[in-house]
This record gives structure tokens, sequence and C-alpha cells, in this order.
């Protein structure tokens, strides 16, 4: 141990949990994730920042993809083809149960979606913990432009609410 939190293993890795900006011998996530030059440095913070900036794309696919369910539902009503209604739950007074609006397979897309942005969100967390001032900057770059580029349709949603007299 060095410094009282760093920590340089046989394969002179630096391991560091406090603020640094270190490039040469670092390591991420693994010993195999080991940094000898400045360009695999680069191309590790290039390959953060697109990390994050994706997470923001694969939360857009997901919208995108449960509207295409609810516009199919809302078809599938305005061409008269049965719609389960919501029921009132026996159980629970003045509780509604939801008809099932998905199928299986949209299930299973919609939580292989979500499995891949929550994988990629818990690895950008990790990442984030080695407190490298490239990579903490590349995961905040990542995300920002991500959302720029990927975040346009949630401000069109609420003036679809606003429109239909929804206030939430």
């Amino acid at each position: 141990m060095d410094g009282g939190m760093s920590m340089s293993g046989s394969s002179g890795c630096k391991v560091s949990m406090l603020w640094n900006w270190d490039t040469i011998d670092t390591c991420f996530l693994a010993e195999s994730w080991h940094v000898r030059s400045k360009g695999v440095f680069a191309l590790s913070v290039i390959g953060v920042f697109f990390l994050a900036f994706s997470i923001e794309g694969v939360r857009r696919v997901m919208r995108e993809f449960d509207r295409r369910i609810v516009a199919q539902r809302l078809a599938d009503q305005a061409a008269g083809e049965h719609v389960p209604e919501l029921k009132k739950n026996p159980n629970f007074a003045g509780i509604y149960t939801e008809p099932k609006m998905v199928s299986w397979q949209q299930q299973l897309i919609r939580g292989a979606l979500y499995g891949s942005q929550y994988t990629a969100a818990f690895l950008l967390m990790l990442l984030g913990m080695y407190f490298n001032g490239y990579i903490l900057f590349a995961i905040f770059l990542g995300g920002t432009a991500g959302y720029t580029v990927f975040g346009t349709d949630t401000i069109q949603q609420l003036e679809v609410n606003r429109d239909s007299g929804c206030c939430c």
C-alpha cells in the first residue's frame, strides 16, 4: 500500500480510491484492463464516454418501444378489438387490476433492454469508483451528450400531457 488507499499488484497496476489523474499502468475492473500506454488510455476514456452515451440511447429505445406497445393497444381498441378493461380486485377494496398489456415476447424485449441499460450503468458506477479524473469526466460528458441527443422526446411527452389535460 502506498498513500493509504493506492494499491499496486504484482502486475504493476495502479489502483487508487482517491482523486487521481493517473494514466499509464492504471487498471480498471480487472487486471486484463491494464493500461500500458497513452493510446490505450485514450481508447479507454473514449470507450467509457460511449458507454455512458449509449445508456441514454437504450433508454430512448425503451421509451419508443413502450410507446409502440401503447399505440398498438389504442389502435386495437379503436378497431373494436376486445381489449380487457380494468377489473376491481376482490381482495382489495378500491384497487383495480390492470389487464395484461404486453405479450411475453414484448416483455422479454423490454427486460433485455432494461438489463443492458442497468448493467452498463452499474459498470459506469464501478468505473467511477476509481476516482480517475479522465474517466469521471468521460462518464459525465457521455451522459450529458447522450441525453442531449436522445432526450428530446421527453419534452414532447410533457406537451402531449398538457394538451390532454393530464397534469403529471
